[in-house]
């Protein structure tokens, strides 16, 4: 449990010191469960956080329609366009990979850190975003069948 411990407050100070805010709130937030003492809670944020992280994204992807923002010439356009069936490919793809991503964290919970350390990598060298986590898994968990 110590090493959990020092692993979450290591993701605090480099979340704070690459200005990731939400790779520090999240650690805190683990931390402060774990101090606290509040074990069903660490339990169920374990259980749930995926599925919660889904529902807020898709969330976020639909708001758009609440605000007129997107129309059904809209939709049309986009979904008959080539570069509309591109982009359908792709996230057909990246929902087979966040799928995989999910069974390999599941079956192997250790594949995080290094996970983590590449998305931190990329965030703070390469100017990316840590928003996909489960595609990365799912791509990690091919390339590691296949080096297997």
């Amino acid at each position: 449990m110590f090493s959990g411990f020092l692993v979450l407050v290591a993701l605090v100070l480099v979340g704070l010191a690459i200005r990731h805010q939400p790779l520090a709130a999240a650690a805190l937030l683990l931390l402060a469960v774990h101090l606290g003492g509040f074990r069903r809670a660490g339990e169920l944020l374990a259980q749930h956080s995926v599925q919660l992280g889904v529902f807020f994204l898709l969330v976020a992807v639909l708001a758009p329609f609440t605000q007129g923002a997107i129309t059904w010439g809209h939709l049309y356009r986009s979904l008959t366009s080539p570069p509309g069936f591109l982009v359908v490919g792709v996230g057909a793809v990246a929902s087979y990979l966040a799928a995989r991503g999910v069974r390999l964290l599941q079956g192997e919970p250790t594949v995080m850190i290094p996970l983590v350390v590449g998305s931190v990598l990329g965030v703070s060298l390469l100017g990316g975003v840590p928003a996909g986590p489960l595609v990365a898994a799912g791509l990690a968990a091919l390339l590691l069948e296949g080096w297997r």
